[in-house]
């Protein structure tokens, strides 16, 4: 009995290593006509490292020229003409199981260049060196790369943020991203939203659109009064009145929530009176960039 269990056990293993192969074997490849995955990963690693350097320019017509400029030297780079990475990058997104494996990769690239590209850009670089602690500390634990697609799920990145022993009452907060649009057609509308609830329940909401390309902020004032409990947020690319099949790509790095401390302002106190009976020729004028109160004393003596 024990010898046929055995064997029995071994006929599983070995029919679901068979099943295994064959649904592999069945699983489409991606059409020749098509960039393959690995080609696709590497354009868009340059493509979006380009698009970067093309929006530290100063005026959105400079900017704007590079961006196209730099995206038709990736192209160049690596033997590939627009009208190919265009339907490429179209069966991709009409494939969203592919394009989201693609893109897993490509964000754990990006995330390991994320010490050379925060130096780069612009404003939000004073943050990227900053750590979970302090009186500015940068408190975002999620991932610093997300891609959304007008198409649910894809359209909406949710996160929370729960308070923990280091937030203080009247501190405030920044929301930073950086934002490129891949669109063939159609507005680009992109949406940030924060939600902060307090100890009391109250909840202060903050919103802002997001329709070019570039460093986006949304800051959230401090609560004088009530400590923060929870921040929930999240980013959403909006489909609009377009209902068209074009491709539209939104890519978000470089993602922050800085927390800022509410400095206090410094406690003025008199000082001890036998330090005032000590006085000499000269001690009226030493003493005369203290507080007036001070002043006062002595010349009562």
């Amino acid at each position: 009995m024990k010898h046929r269990s055995r064997h029995s056990a071994g006929g599983r293993i070995v029919a679901a290593a068979l099943f295994a192969v064959v649904t592999l074997s069945c699983t489409p490849s991606v059409p020749d006509k098509y960039l393959q995955p690995d080609e696709m990963e590497d354009i868009l690693f340059d493509y979006y490292l380009s698009q970067a350097v093309a929006n530290q320019t100063q005026t959105r017509a400079q900017t704007a020229y590079n961006r196209y400029a730099y995206y038709n030297a990736v192209l160049k780079k690596h033997g590939v003409t627009e009208a190919d990475f265009d339907s490429s990058l179209v069966y991709y997104y009409a494939n969203a199981d592919r394009l989201y494996e693609i893109y897993k990769k490509l964000a754990e690239r990006i995330e390991d260049e994320a010490t050379g590209l925060g130096a780069s850009f612009g404003d939000i670089s004073q943050f990227s060196t900053l750590s979970a602690s302090g009186d500015t500390a940068n408190i975002w634990q999620e991932s610093q790369f997300v891609m959304l697609t007008p198409a649910p799920p894809n359209n909406k990145f949710c996160f929370t943020i729960k308070a923990d022993t280091t937030f203080r009452v009247g501190d405030s907060f920044q929301f930073n991203f950086m934002a490129d649009f891949m669109y063939q057609a159609g507005t680009k509308d992109a949406v940030a939203y924060i939600a902060v609830r307090y100890a009391n329940d109250s909840v202060s909401t903050h919103v802002t659109h997001v329709g070019v390309s570039g460093i986006s902020r949304l800051r959230i004032p401090g609560n004088q009064k009530e400590k923060v409990k929870t921040i929930d947020g999240f980013l959403y690319l909006n489909r609009g009145n377009d209902d068209s099949k074009t491709l539209k790509l939104m890519f978000a790095s470089q993602i922050q929530f800085v927390k800022f401390r509410q400095k206090s302002a410094p406690v003025l106190r008199p000082a001890k009176r036998d330090s005032l009976v000590k006085t000499g020729p000269d001690s009226l004028e030493r003493m005369s960039d203290r507080p007036q109160a001070v002043v006062t004393t002595i010349r009562k003596k």
